[in-house]
């Protein structure tokens, strides 16, 4: 398969999440904890921003 094979796939399978089953993508990918904030071992907290996805 080729790269641009594999991003034609990729896109066409983004299209079709909706928001439960991308923040459930999120959490798999440990971008997200299980109460939907950003993991902190990635992420650095700032009060400026609000770090939870909702």
């Amino acid at each position: 398969m080729s790269i641009t094979e594999l991003t034609a796939r990729v896109q066409s399978a983004g299209k079709n999440r909706d928001h439960a089953q991308r923040v459930q993508l999120l959490k798999k990918a440990h971008v997200l904890d299980s109460k939907g904030d950003f993991d902190q071992r990635f992420f650095q907290h700032d009060k400026k921003y609000s770090n939870t996805i909702k």
